[in-house]
């Protein structure tokens, strides 16, 4: 079940919010910046302007002007300055100054110049009560300026940044939310796009997918993905269609025998002439019991959800319990069978499938295997993997055949022994899912066949 909040999130609505989220941050941080190299006591540009302002006031004392030009020139100054940072330009009693000559007589002198209680710097402006005071010796005069601005004036050109910066970001933010949204729907069409193509199609295709935008390298690793899932499910399916077609062309041979025994054994006469029809079949129901359920074991093998499942077991002690189930076989026709090799081989693994493994190496041996054969089983611990080998003296299997017998419903040409042809498919598939390897070799004294098994350390109880 798909819970309230996952159902909830959105690509569309992640990327919108990333990209506001970081159009804001640039904006904020541009804001710090301009703040602070604005307000910043000694080299913002505030106090850089009052330098300005205190060496132009400087030229004026020190030229010969009539007093009212002067007071008039002045207050131009301050008010220049003064619009340059605010609205409303400093009131007479935000802004004052105090004109000496080198000697330090007093030239001239505001009406609200502060009383100051420490002496005022020439190196650097400061704070001093209410007020940001700073000195400044005029370049082409003998004079020098000392300027006293209100702090609340400071602040009132702070909140004014802060108001010229907040604002057109307060207004901005649902345009750039709409472009966003407008942007994103447009770019992220290829997507639904994609998303159309996919539920478009029909369910039974497994033809690739043809990418309507392959420009997009986004779009590239999803394709890729979907298509080569399609390549799997197609050989699956193929491999699906033939494994029914061969089983059923398998079953098709002992189900007519059932019937025509069946009904022979419905017309014979004689007692002697049903028990006969009786014993074939019993040997036909058999053979199909026996092709059925390794029809089933490879298709539980064969299965995607297939897992191995890690649970330990004694290699060498199957072994031995196999080849004691398949002594009343043996016995019946001569057949010597021998184990040789550890007495105890502790693994992790699929102990059922390991044990069908072992009968059907066994049940194939004795099968194909004369009267009066020798058949040996081999458990060995080698250095990088265990090995399980099972050894006759039989037949064999000629080299040029020894891959196409692992394969499913393959038999000898010349083969007269009744099979399913899928014992050895079998076997190998176990060995795939437990990650070994399987290898058909010579078998007992270079005759017959060898089947050799090699499985990975990892599967050894000590490593696990």
């Amino acid at each position: 079940m798909i819970m309230p909040s996952l159902a909830r999130r959105s690509l569309y609505r992640r990327l919108l919010w990333t990209s506001l989220s970081t159009i804001l941050a640039v904006w904020l941080v541009l804001f710090a910046w301009f703040y602070w190299e604005v307000t910043r006591v000694g080299s913002g540009y505030l106090d850089g302007d009052l330098r300005g302002l205190a060496r132009s006031l400087g030229t004026v004392y020190s030229a010969d002007i009539k007093t009212g030009e002067r007071v008039r020139i002045v207050d131009q100054l301050i008010g220049q300055f003064g619009h340059g940072y605010s609205e409303k330009p400093p009131l007479r009693s935000e802004l004052a100054y105090r004109i000496v000559d080198k000697r330090q007589h007093l030239l001239a002198v505001s009406n609200t110049w502060p009383e100051l209680e420490l002496p005022i710097r020439a190196d650097a402006p400061a704070n001093q009560g209410r007020w940001r005071i700073l000195m400044v010796d005029a370049v082409d005069a003998p004079v020098q300026v000392q300027l006293a601005v209100a702090r609340s004036f400071v602040q009132r050109v702070q909140a004014e940044i802060l108001v010229f910066f907040l604002m057109p970001l307060i207004a901005a933010v649902p345009i750039i939310m709409l472009l966003l949204r407008v942007g994103y729907g447009r770019a992220l069409q290829p997507l639904a796009l994609l998303a159309s193509t996919i539920t478009s199609r029909d369910v039974q295709s497994t033809a690739p997918l043809a990418c309507p935008d392959p420009e997009y390298q986004e779009l590239r690793p999803v394709f890729n993905s979907v298509n080569e899932l399609l390549s799997r499910l197609a050989t699956f399916r193929e491999g699906e269609q033939r494994f029914f077609a061969d089983a059923a062309h398998e079953l098709r041979t002992p189900l007519a025998a059932i019937g025509a025994q069946v009904h022979l054994l419905a017309r014979a006469e004689s007692e002697q002439e049903r028990a006969a029809l009786a014993a074939l079949l019993d040997a036909s129901i058999a053979r199909s019991g026996e092709l059925v359920g390794k029809l089933l074991t490879l298709s539980r093998l064969d299965a995607e959800s297939a897992q191995v499942r890690s649970e330990p077991f004694d290699l060498a002690a199957l072994a031995r319990a196999a080849l004691s189930r398949h002594v009343p076989h043996a016995l019946a026709r001569n057949i010597n069978l021998a184990y040789d090799g550890e007495q105890a081989l502790p693994c992790r693994g699929d102990a059922s499938a390991m044990d069908g493994l072992l009968d059907n190496l066994l049940d194939n041996a004795i099968r194909y295997c004369p009267d009066g054969a020798s058949i040996n089983v081999e458990v060995n611990a080698g250095f990088a993997s265990a090995r399980l080998a099972v050894l006759d003296d039989g037949p064999g299997i000629a080299p040029q055949w020894r891959e196409q017998v692992l394969k499913r419903f393959v038999r000898l040409p010349d083969n007269t022994v009744t099979g399913s042809g899928l014992g050895l498919a079998i076997v190998k598939r176990v060995v795939e899912l437990h990650g070994g390897s399987l290898l058909l070799t010579d078998g007992l004294n270079g005759n017959g066949l060898g089947v050799e098994i090699r499985l990975p350390r990892s599967m050894m109880a000590e490593e696990a």
